[in-house]
């Protein structure tokens, strides 16, 4: 009868099928491989994460999420997406909810790869920050995978038309054919790469030679801050070879630069992320919480030549600060006694509650010499040791035990700040520790 060649048939595709299916791991279903951009801002005395989700298709749109850390004002931003090579734009705004640390999304749209520039405008302040579209594009396993299913797919109508015009002989010939398309096209999956993630260019060693040698100039406007008035830092960057605007920055721990502003006495500390407002500057609006002298350090990384740090000073007016008597909080090291050139582990306890990535860590340490010379950056271990993508920032991952690892470099007193983020707030500690030299 037609119908048992048609269940015969249908049973043995179905049994193919499954016998595939049983053999794909889990991981066949993971996400395409490819990652977001997720880069720090400071804009608006906020400090914000945006986080541009990886674009599937060319045209197609694009999702950026803002996730605003407390203190949130109630302000609107507007974003703006410019492509580098033509002048297609997309934006859209949205209003931030005083005191609402969280996730507020924006649809927007891209129409080819290559760079991008993401601006934004808030509260009379610009920045623009680029970030590069690349699509996944197929391996070609992964044509070979759909031409096998595709195969398949026809082949299985063929046999169920068949076995309803009885050509019993025929619908079996073809129902085998496409249990084949289906291990082959199942087999091939399972053994190869599914896609590949666009093709990133290398730059040659000979166009790098001099870039890593940048000059700056660091100045605030006014010239003379005051005490407790906010007012602008603006960091010039050239290029110590050619002299022109340097404008070659890239990413460099979720940021494009990352800005470290002390008083010279190490009481007063911020921990910002400046923004690019033309090829080669940077700028941040802060306010000196005392008068006296303050010392800048900025980190960042040039393409194809490596991170680096640049350094200067600038000095506030107001009235005198009366002398500190309160002992400031010891480091917690072991072993007890940190020997100059010697690794100490550092481990700091947050309170109850996990702890939220920021800046793609669990944790961060700041190390600063007393004359202000040398500036050290350390990364909690345990958020070192995952080599998958940090999860957002809304996601409590780590455990409320941050643990470092540093060397310092000569004996001394050295201030410390180690910064984490709980609930979208960032926590800055703030240590001393002495060193003592190596005396064996």
């Amino acid at each position: 009868m037609p119908i048992r060649v048609f269940m015969r048939v249908f049973l043995t595709a179905l049994t193919a099928a499954a016998a595939v299916a049983g053999g794909v791991p889990a991981t066949a279903h993971a996400p395409a491989s490819g990652a977001d951009t997720v880069l720090a801002q400071t804009i608006a005395g906020m400090e914000v994460t945006l986080a541009v989700r990886r674009t599937g298709q060319v045209p197609g749109p694009l999702r950026v999420d803002l996730i605003p850390h407390t203190p949130v004002r109630a302000v609107p931003i507007e974003v703006t997406v410019r492509s580098d090579t033509s002048a297609a734009v997309t934006a859209d705004s949205v209003r931030f909810d005083r005191d609402a640390a969280r996730t507020y999304p924006l649809l927007l749209s891209v129409r080819e790869k290559g760079l991008h520039w993401l601006e934004l405008r808030a509260d009379g302040e610009f920045s623009q920050l680029p970030f590069q579209v690349k699509p996944p594009r197929a391996a070609p396993s992964e044509l070979w995978v759909s031409w096998a299913f595709g195969a398949a797919a026809v082949l299985m109508f063929a046999a169920f038309g068949a076995a309803a015009l009885n050509s019993r002989t025929v619908a079996v010939v073809l129902g085998s054919a496409t249990g084949v398309a289906l291990v082959v096209g199942g087999t091939l999956a399972v053994v190869s790469p599914r896609v590949l993630p666009a093709a990133t260019p290398v730059t040659a060693a000979a166009d790098s030679v001099g870039r890593p040698y940048a000059q700056s100039k660091i100045s605030p406007t006014p010239r003379q801050p005051v005490e407790g008035a906010a007012f602008t830092l603006r960091i010039e960057l050239v290029d110590g070879s050619s002299g022109r605007p340097l404008d070659d920055l890239v990413p460099h721990h979720q940021a494009l630069a990352h800005l470290v502003v002390t008083s010279a006495d190490g009481d007063a500390f911020q921990h910002l992320h400046p923004r690019r407002t033309a090829p080669g500057r940077l700028e941040a609006r802060l306010a000196a919480p005392e008068p006296g002298q303050y010392l800048v350090s900025v980190e960042f990384e040039r393409e194809g030549a490596g991170g680096q740090l640049i350094s200067g000073r600038f000095e506030v007016t107001g009235r005198p600060t009366p002398v500190r008597t309160a002992a400031p909080a010891r480091l917690p090291t072991e072993p007890r006694q940190v020997v100059a050139t010697r690794p100490v582990s550092i481990t700091v306890k947050t309170g109850p509650g996990r702890v939220q990535p920021w800046l793609g860590m669990a944790g961060h340490l700041i190390v600063r010499d007393r004359q202000g010379g040398f500036l050290g950056h350390a990364h909690e271990l345990g958020s070192m040791a995952t080599t998958a993508q940090p999860p957002d920032d809304t996601v409590h991952a780590y455990a409320p035990t941050l643990r470092f690892a540093f060397t310092f470099p000569e004996p001394g007193r050295y201030f410390v700040w180690v910064q984490y983020a709980r609930d979208l707030r960032i926590t800055t500690i703030p240590y001393v520790v002495d060193v003592r030299a190596d005396t064996t």
